[in-house]
C-alpha cells in the first residue's frame, strides 16, 4: 500500500515553543544518525503510538515529560493525513487523538482531541481495505479474528531488540498473542486468501452449522415418526373398519405413505364406505392385540422402573458411604502426625514424654491406610455401572413413548367402539370420522415429513460441495507456497550483498514458525536460531524484511504500509564495553576497523538495491550511530538529521524544565 511517513512532529508542553517537525523523504532510505541518548530509539515507539498502538512505549522521563502530543504525517494515495496522540501522563496510554487530512495537511499549534483510538484504528483498517471478515468465524478466539492494521506493523518495524534477534523475526512476534494471530493471518497478507474466500469459508461454516441442526432434526423426526406412525395406524384401522380404504399391512407403510393415505381418506365421503364383516373382525382382533401389546410394554416398564430405583438408591447410598469414610479418614489423619513424631523421636504431645504408645498409633495408622484405600476405591463409580444406568434411562424413555402411542391408538378405537350402538356404523358417524381425519391430517402435515427435511439436507450438501470446490483449500496452499517462494527469491538476491557467512545457501521462509530456514550444501536445514553470529542474524533480518516489502510492493493491492524502520542495524559491529559503567559508556561509538565499516556500508547498499529493484516504491527509515562517512555516497540515501553536538537531539534542551 502506498503508505509512507512524511513527518514526525512533537508538541512541547510549554506553549511558547513551536512544534518540532522531522521530515522524511518518501521512496528513499532516510537516516537519522547520532550519538547515544539523543532520542533515536524513540522514533519507532512514537510512530507506533500515533498509529493507534494499545500501549505507549515511548521512553518515560525526558521525552514524555517534555512533550504534550506526538504526531506523524502519513502520505497515502497522494493525500496527507496527520495523526496525533496525546502524551498519556501517568496512564498506560490515552485514547485522545487528533486527525486531519488534505492534499497538504496543516500542522496545528496544539492539537485538540477530535477523535479517539478506536476511530483511528477503524480509519486505518478502511484505508488499508482490510476485510471485516474473521479468518475463522467458527471459533471465537481473538487469534482467528479479522486481520487489522495493527497486525501489519509486524512488517514495518525492526527495533533494536529484534533487528538481529535469532529467535524472533518480526515486530511483537515475541508474544504468544501477536505471534499466533500473525501466523493465522499470514495467508491473507500474502494474498493467498482473498475476502471472497473468507466470505465463502464463513458461508461454509454457517451452512455446516445449519446442516448439523437439520440432521439432528431429521434424526429426532425419525424417532418421533415411530410414535406418530402408531397413532396414524389407529386412524387407518378405523377407516378400514368403515370400509373407506383397503389395506393388507398397515405396519409396512412409511410415515409419508400414511400421511398420503390420511389425505385420501379426508377427501372421501361417507357414502364411499363399505361395511364388511372381515373388516369388523380384523378391528376386533386388533383391539385385542393392542391390549396385549400394552400389557407387555407395561410389564417391561415396571421392571425397568424397579431397576432404575434400585440403581438410584445404590448411587445415593454410595455417596453417603463415601462421605462417612472421608470423615473417618480425616479423624484418623492425626495418626500420621503422631507416627512421624515417633519416628523422629520427638516428645509425644499427649503424654509429654518420648515414650509413645507405638502399638496404638500403628493400629490407628493401619486403619487409616485401609480407609484411604477404600475411599479411593469408592471414589469413582465404575464406568460399566454408569453405562448401564444410562441404558436403563434410555429404555424407559423409549418404552414410555411406545406405550403412550399404543394407548392413544386404543383410545381412538375405543371412541368409535363406545359410540351409541344404533349410530356406530351410520353415515352420520362415518362423516364425523372423516371430519376428524381431516383435522388430524392437517396436524400431521404441519409437523413436516422426512422427505421435506431430506430434500433440504440434500440441497445444503450440494451447496456445500459447490462452495468447497470454489474455496479449494489446496489452491490456497499452493498460492501461499508460491508467495513464500517469491519472497525467498528476493531474500536470496539480497543476502549476498550483506555480511553473511553463507551468502549462497538457499533460504526458505517458514511462516508457521515465523522464521527463516537455511539449507546447507550437505542437505541439512538450519533454523535461524541454530545459526550463530549476530552478523548472520542481522543479514537474514535485513534481507528477509526487505524481501517482504518487495513482495508487497509487487502486489496489485497489499494492505501492508510501504515503509519499514530499522533501529541501529549496525549495532552488531560496534564494540561493546560491557565492563564500563553506564555513565562511562561511550555516547558516540565509532567503528574501529575497516572490515566493520565495509560490513555496515553493505547494509545501506542492500537497502538502496532493494529500493532500486522496487523502482523506489517504498520507504526505509534507519536510526543509526554510523555517520555519513559510511553511507554518504550511496544512491537514494537521504540524511534526515544528525543528532550530534550541543542541543542537537530529539528533544530541544529548552523544552526540558
Amino acid at each position: 500500500m502506498d503508505f509512507q511517513i512524511k513527518k514526525l512532529i512533537l508538541w512541547s508542553k510549554e506553549p511558547q515553543f513551536k512544534p518540532k517537525e522531522i521530515e522524511f523523504k518518501t521512496n528513499s532510505v532516510n537516516i537519522i544518525t547520532g550519538a547515544s541518548r539523543t532520542g533515536k530509539s524513540a522514533i519507532i515507539p512514537i510512530i507506533d503510538y500515533c498509529l493507534a498502538s494499545d500501549s505507549c512505549y515511548i521512553p518515560v522521563k525526558t521525552i514524555r515529560n517534555a512533550c504534550s502530543w506526538f504526531g506523524i504525517v502519513i502520505e497515502v494515495n497522494q493525500k496527507q493525513v496527520l495523526l496525533a496522540r496525546q502524551e498519556p501522563g501517568l496512564q498506560k496510554s490515552t485514547d485522545n487523538m487528533y486527525i486531519a487530512s488534505g492534499i497538504e495537511v496543516e500542522i496545528p499549534d496544539i492539537p485538540i482531541k477530535n477523535t479517539n483510538r478506536d476511530s483511528v484504528k477503524k480509519f486505518l483498517d478502511e484505508l488499508s481495505s482490510l476485510t471485516f471478515l474473521d479468518i475463522d468465524d467458527e471459533h471465537s478466539s481473538n487469534y482467528l479474528g479479522r486481520p487489522s492494521f495493527r497486525d501489519l506493523m509486524a512488517f514495518c518495524f525492526q527495533p533494536q531488540n529484534i533487528v538481529a534477534n535469532a529467535n524472533t523475526l518480526f515486530y511483537k512476534a515475541d508474544t504468544t498473542e501477536h505471534r499466533t494471530k500473525l501466523i493465522n493471518i499470514f495467508p491473507y497478507i500474502l494474498g493467498a486468501v482473498t475476502p471472497d474466500i473468507l466470505a465463502k469459508r464463513q458461508e461454509i461454516n454457517n451452512l455446516t452449522r445449519v446442516l448439523k441442526r437439520k440432521e439432528k432434526e431429521l434424526l429426532k423426526l425419525k424417532e418421533v415418526s415411530e410414535k406418530w406412525k402408531t397413532e396414524v395406524n389407529g386412524w387407518l384401522a378405523i377407516a378400514q373398519e368403515f370400509g373407506l380404504i383397503k389395506l393388507d399391512a398397515l405396519n409396512d407403510l412409511s410415515f409419508e405413505e400414511q400421511i398420503e393415505m390420511l389425505t385420501l381418506i379426508s377427501e372421501k365421503r361417507a357414502s364411499d364406505s363399505s361395511i364388511l364383516n372381515n373388516n369388523i373382525e380384523a378391528s376386533s382382533q386388533e383391539i385385542v392385540a393392542l391390549r396385549k401389546e400394552e400389557s407387555e410394554l407395561s410389564l417391561k416398564l415396571s421392571s425397568l422402573k424397579n431397576r432404575y430405583t434400585e440403581m438410584r438408591q445404590l448411587m445415593n447410598s454410595l455417596d453417603g458411604y463415601r462421605e462417612s469414610l472421608t470423615i473417618q479418614v480425616e479423624r484418623l489423619n492425626i495418626s500420621k502426625w503422631l507416627k512421624s513424631l515417633t519416628e523422629d523421636n520427638e516428645t509425644c504431645p499427649i503424654f509429654g514424654t518420648k515414650n509413645h504408645p507405638k502399638e496404638q498409633i500403628d493400629k490407628f495408622y493401619t486403619n487409616l491406610i485401609k480407609l484411604e484405600d477404600e475411599t479411593g476405591f469408592t471414589n469413582k463409580i465404575p464406568a460399566a455401572f454408569e453405562r448401564e444406568f444410562e441404558n436403563v434411562k434410555s429404555e424407559i424413555s423409549i418404552l414410555s413413548e411406545q406405550i403412550t402411542a399404543v394407548q392413544k391408538r386404543i383410545k381412538l378405537q375405543s371412541q368409535i367402539r363406545n359410540s351409541a350402538e344404533h349410530e356406530k356404523y351410520t353415515v352420520e358417524n362415518i362423516s364425523r370420522f372423516i371430519g376428524q381425519v381431516q383435522y388430524a391430517n392437517e396436524t400431521f402435515k404441519s409437523l413436516g415429513t422426512d422427505s421435506e427435511l431430506i430434500h433440504e439436507i440434500e440441497t445444503i450438501n450440494n451447496t456445500l460441495s459447490n462452495l468447497r470446490a470454489q474455496v479449494n483449500e489446496s489452491a490456497v496452499i499452493q498460492r501461499v507456497n508460491s508467495a513464500i517462494n517469491k519472497i525467498g527469491g528476493y531474500a536470496i538476491r539480497l543476502l549476498p550483498l550483506l555480511d553473511s557467512e553463507r551468502p549462497n545457501d538457499p533460504i526458505r521462509i517458514d511462516y508457521q514458525n515465523l522464521t527463516v530456514v537455511v539449507s546447507g550444501q550437505d542437505g541439512r536445514d538450519d533454523y535461524l536460531w541454530e545459526i550463530g553470529s549476530g552478523s548472520n542474524w542481522l543479514a537474514y533480518h535485513i534481507s528477509v524484511t526487505l524481501a517482504f516489502q518487495l513482495f508487497f510492493n509487487q502486489q496489485s493491492h497489499s494492505p501492508v504500509p510501504g515503509f519499514i524502520v530499522y533501529d541501529q542495524p549496525s549495532q552488531v559491529y560496534f564494540p561493546k564495553k560491557i565492563a564500563a559503567r553506564e555513565n562511562e559508556q561511550e555516547l558516540d561509538p565509532k567503528l574501529e576497523n575497516d572490515e566493520d565499516r565495509i560490513a555496515v556500508k553493505k547494509i545501506f547498499e542492500t537497502m538502496s538495491e532493494a529500493l532500486k529493484i522496487s523502482q523506489s516504491k517504498f520507504q526505509i527509515i534507519v536510526l543509526e550511530h554510523a555517520d555519513s562517512s559510511i553511507w554518504g555516497d550511496i544512491h537514494n540515501v537521504n540524511e534526515v538529521c544528525e543528532w550530534r553536538g550541543d542541543n542537537n537531539k530529539l528533544i530541544p534542551e529548552e523544552w526540558i524544565k
